[in-house]
């Protein structure tokens, strides 16, 4: 060795120098549980907790309540614009709030990667006065979320109480679409096992048009969204009956409402289990509530389109090598194993929560490897709820797990006449740990990179076993999100940080859940069918995008009519580009639209703006408009949703990217599909950013713009 070189290994050496420091490991992406920044402000009046995605903020003077959200890469500089407050009405009608105690009693400690606030505080009327009731709540600040418990406490020898509130806030005017889950049951008419599909909704300031929601039976659940930007969700923990069934001993007695609010400007919500316009009630004792606030973990930059497919056992024929290396040439970059139904009628297949589910395992682990081999990542499919009749534990627990209605009674879902999935499970009881443990051991013995959750949703159940009564006492409700999101932790932890977790939760998409998965499957069911032609834009359901936070696969087989024209899922594939999300599984046309986005490289260094933008804007009302952002540039996606080929005047404003252009210097045309013959027309720059300029779009085609 040279001396030289002895030198410089010396001084690194010397230095402490390594590897690892020159390339430090990549920073963890959202998905990924990461420890809070609490920062207590006492001269301020505030404590702030923040992740490198959101910070949430408590007003030290009114109550210890929650006064601020802000998402990093979201829009609002705060999604509430009245803080999160709690309120009663007294016997009288007067208004007891806690935002009017100026020193609550607050502490903070720290629970490993948690945080944890705990507020006592009083509520107070009008003049600042004592009213003797109390309200004591602890926020468990975990990842993405925050689980809340509150209780409202009335004086020695109880109150009469018009209105309990534990929930009111203004949240920000831009979060105009919204969905709820009904707080109905059978007794109400709800159907037996019902899924609990969202309810969907607008309330947008500029339209008096949009109905407001005033509900007596309290949702389980409450989204609000600024579609493909941000938003923020409200939902119930376990035990329904705590807001179903306290204090009246009956349900619907409460009030749920969503309304536009003048002063401050934005959405007026509150959520009392307890609500009565003259008559009070009596409340003798504490009222407990659980339930959690979450929002989307935004990591500000665009995603790849997801390519995804498929595959399973197939009569023995698996899936060859050749196959497998043609799917990573088209570029596939997950597949899973879906094999939950007898699909050929041979009796072979994976039935839920069974192990192991064929004697060729050998066959699987090989498609699995060969997987590894060309860089395509592999998961294999669980429901989270379903169990097949014919395994042991079902044998012995499925009366004690199972999800029940009204009337005792189990459901089983089936495939086809006589080829059952499996019956229906609840998460609150041993089912949970059981389905953990088939996870973990399908992970421990098989070479995959995570996993697949269908069912991937919390589900209305009336087994008293599972509130700790005896099976022929009557359940008061509940539903499984304590333990659903004991299950997505879990599950995030035990794929590992870089490992593959893929959710699918069709009509009940949340934020909560959706943190913690690598990708999410949309659109199954639910939805108006396409059968001869395609919905507008703004038709398009709102979880086809949602706020924009996960890279996203809308089933097409479930949106359009199996006789309907194939024009159709080329419209899907250009709808779905212009969501920022792909068609699922990929489709031909998903294919023949991709080299459009060729020319952008590296994804990821933009930011993406959907349809909605106001950046872009397009004389044709049949066409659309996306946009990829990044410092010093830009591209224009420009699609015709009309099979005729449209001549188009574009108009840009600069300032309105998601990064801003000061001045632009150059515009071209970088790509078109079909691909247009001869040479592309110049754009002209100042054109562009006054009165428009006028562009041809190939029918049921796109063109491809870069600004600069």
């Amino acid at each position: 060795m040279k001396p030289t070189i002895r030198v410089v290994l010396a001084l690194i050496m010397m230095s402490g120098f390594s590897v690892a420091a020159a390339n430090p490991e990549p920073k963890p992406r959202s998905t990924w549980p990461q420890k809070y920044t609490v920062q207590r402000d006492d001269s301020a009046g505030t404590i702030a907790l923040s992740t490198p995605f959101y910070t949430i903020e408590h007003d030290l003077r009114q109550g210890g309540a929650i006064r601020r959200i802000t998402l990093r890469h979201g829009r609002a500089a705060n999604l509430l614009v009245r803080p999160l407050e709690t309120r009663v009405r007294d016997e009288g009608g007067a208004a007891l709030t806690d935002l009017r105690d100026s020193a609550p009693l607050v502490t903070h400690r720290g629970s490993g990667l948690n945080e944890i606030v705990m507020v006592d505080s009083a509520l107070m009327d009008a003049r600042g006065h004592a009213s003797g009731l109390r309200v004591k709540t602890t926020f468990e600040y975990r990842w993405g979320y925050i689980k809340i418990h509150k209780e409202i406490l009335p004086p020695s020898g109880g109150v009469r109480l018009r209105e309990l509130c534990p929930v009111s806030a203004v949240l920000a005017p831009t979060l105009t679409d919204y969905g709820y889950r009904e707080g109905i049951t059978e007794e109400e008419g709800a159907e037996p096992f019902s899924f609990g599909t969202n309810v969907w909704g607008k309330l947008r300031p500029d339209r008096p048009a949009d109905p407001t929601l005033r509900t007596r039976y309290v949702p389980r659940s409450m989204i609000f969204v600024d579609p493909g930007v941000e938003g923020i969700e409200w939902f119930a923990g376990s035990d329904l009956s705590q807001w179903e069934l306290q204090p009246a001993g009956r349900r619907g007695q409460g009030l749920c409402s969503l309304a536009p609010s003048q002063d401050p400007a934005g959405l007026a919500l509150s959520i009392s289990p307890l609500w009565s316009a003259e008559t009070a009630m009596a409340v003798k004792n504490g009222c407990p509530f659980d339930f959690y606030l979450a929002v989307p973990l935004l990591e500000g930059h665009a995603y790849e389109p997801w390519i995804h497919t498929s595959f399973n056992r197939n009569r023995g024929n698996w899936v060859s090598p050749e196959e497998i290396r043609g799917w990573a040439e088209k570029g596939y970059q997950t597949v899973h194993c879906h094999n939950d139904g007898d699909y050929y009628g041979d009796g072979l297949f994976w039935r839920d929560g069974s192990y192991p589910p064929y004697s060729d395992m050998d066959r699987y682990d090989k498609v699995l490897e060969d997987c590894r081999r060309v860089g395509v990542r592999t998961a294999t499919y669980f429901s989270n709820k379903e169990l097949h009749p014919s395994t042991r534990e079902f044998k012995e627990h499925g009366e004690e797990w199972g999800r029940k209605d009204s009337q005792g009674a189990l459901r089983h879902t089936f495939y086809r006449k006589e080829s059952e999935f499996g019956a229906l499970m609840c998460l609150r009881s041993g089912w949970l740990e059981y389905l953990k443990l088939s996870i973990d051991r399908v992970l421990k013995n098989h070479p995959l990179d995570g996993v697949y959750f269908d069912w991937n949703v919390a589900l209305y159940c009336k087994n008293p076993l599972h509130e700790g009564k005896g099976a022929n006492e009557k359940a008061g409700g509940h539903w499984d999100m304590d333990e659903l999101l004991d299950l997505m932790e879990w599950t995030r932890q035990r794929v590992g940080r870089d490992g593959l977790l893929i959710v699918h939760n069709t009509t009940v998409p949340m934020f909560v859940t959706e943190n913690f998965a690598d990708y999410v499957v949309a659109t199954e069911w639910g939805y108006q069918k396409w059968t001869d032609r395609a919905p507008k834009l703004e038709s398009l359901p709102l979880e086809w995008n949602l706020a924009g936070a996960r890279p996203r696969g809308v089933i097409s087989y479930g949106s359009i009519e199996k006789d309907a024209p194939r024009r159709l899922h080329r419209l899907f594939a250009l709808e779905a580009l212009l969501g920022g999300v792909a068609p699922w599984p990929a489709s031909p046309e998903t294919f023949d639209l991709l080299p459009l986005l060729k020319p952008l490289g590296d994804i990821e260094s933009f930011r993406f703006a959907d349809w909605r933008n106001t950046a872009v804007s397009l004389s044709e009302r049949t066409c659309g408009a996306a946009v990829y952002s990044r410092p010093g540039e830009a591209y224009l996606l420009l699609a015709n949703l009309d099979k005729a080929p449209r001549e188009v005047t574009c108009a840009l404003r600069p300032e309105k990217l998601p990064y801003p252009l000061a001045k632009l210097s150059e515009a071209a045309l970088v790509a078109a599909s079909p691909a247009s013959a001869g040479e592309p027309p110049a754009l002209d720059v100042r054109g562009l950013v006054s009165e428009g300029v006028k562009l041809n779009i190939p029918g049921d085609g796109a063109v491809f713009i870069r600004v600069k």
